[in-house]
């Protein structure tokens, strides 16, 4: 089979990898007035096949949010819209969890052949950065590799990856550092960091919010990847949002495949996304600024697969 990115077209045998589709929240927000039980807000949902490839096709009834005891949710309209251009090349820090969990939810190491994946689809003005993090580090964050556009030596980086993985999650701390270092480094305007992990912080030096803020101050987005049904999809979909990025969710291992096949298209601003225009009923009391919706769409594809996008956004 055969993965399309915006620059070029590689071989890939999805099947002995076994690839699934994926999908991620690319913007979230409120666009109703407060002060009402009763709010609307819209999500951008970018949803690709196991080839990594653009779903299109795709009708209302093909998305649904479910209800809770707390917050009723209708579909008001489904449209579709172009993702914003981002000329020239971009700076991708691929950010990689190399904790203990991680020998259990993804045994076969395919986030190690993802990441060749996205490697492999780099275009000539683009450049990626490798970094890991895991408490049994003695900063938590490794540079494997500094920005560079020639990845064979990456992708030995990789594999010793697949060889080590060990001790929490200080995914806070490490995103900071990981931003840091690209907003020093990174050769292009078009800069990001990818993080991908299973779990979620439990290495309290910083927070969620030291994390967002130095992302939001350098300017540089967080592509969120979270993978296995202990990860945290609010705090990874709040980074995502926050500052401009992403979140892929990815209950399977074989939905990273997918998704970081399609990454190159995100960070170009290449491609379609599904714009949902929802309304939400609050029991018993109204929205007010500040408050958080957070929920999951799930999306029936035409074959009848669901893929799951969890998103958050804070009412404005």
């Amino acid at each position: 089979m055969a993965i399309s990115s915006c620059r070029r077209i590689i071989d890939l045998p999805v099947a002995s990898l076994n690839a699934k589709p994926s999908a991620a929240a690319t913007s979230s927000l409120s666009t109703g007035s407060t002060g009402v039980e009763k709010l609307t807000f819209s999500v951008d949902v970018f949803v690709v096949d196991k080839n990594g490839r653009l779903i299109t096709g795709l009708k209302p009834s093909n998305f649904k949010i479910v209800n809770t005891v707390t917050n009723f949710y209708e579909l008001i309209d489904v449209s579709t819209s172009n993702l914003i251009s981002k000329p020239g090349g971009y700076s991708a820090m691929l950010l990689l969890d190399q904790t203990g969990s991680i020998s259990t939810t993804d045994p076969y190491n395919l986030r190690i052949e993802a990441s060749k994946i996205f490697l492999n689809n780099l275009g000539t003005d683009d450049y990626t950065g490798l970094t890991s993090f895991t408490s049994s580090y003695t900063s938590v964050v490794k540079l494997h590799s500094g920005f560079t556009n020639k990845t064979e030596q990456m992708k030995k980086s990789l594999d010793t990856l697949a060889l080590n993985v060990s001790g929490g999650t200080p995914l806070y701390t490490s995103t900071i550092q990981s931003v840091t270092y690209t907003a020093q480094k990174g050769p292009t305007a078009n800069k990001a960091v990818i993080v991908f992990t299973d779990g979620e912080n439990n290495v309290t030096t910083n927070t969620l919010e030291d994390a967002t803020a130095k992302a939001i101050q350098q300017k540089i987005p967080l592509f969120t990847v979270g993978l296995s049904t202990d990860v945290n999809v609010n705090v990874l979909a709040q980074m995502a949002n926050e500052t401009g990025g992403a979140f892929f969710y990815a209950k399977d291992a074989g939905q990273l495949i997918s998704t970081f096949g399609t990454l190159g298209n995100l960070l170009h601003g290449q491609g379609l996304v599904y714009r949902t225009t929802w309304s939400v009923t609050k029991t018993g009391s109204k929205w007010a600024s500040g408050q958080i919706i957070s929920a999951t769409i799930l999306v029936t594809l035409l074959d009848g697969t669901i893929v799951e996008v969890p998103f958050w956004l804070k009412v404005k």
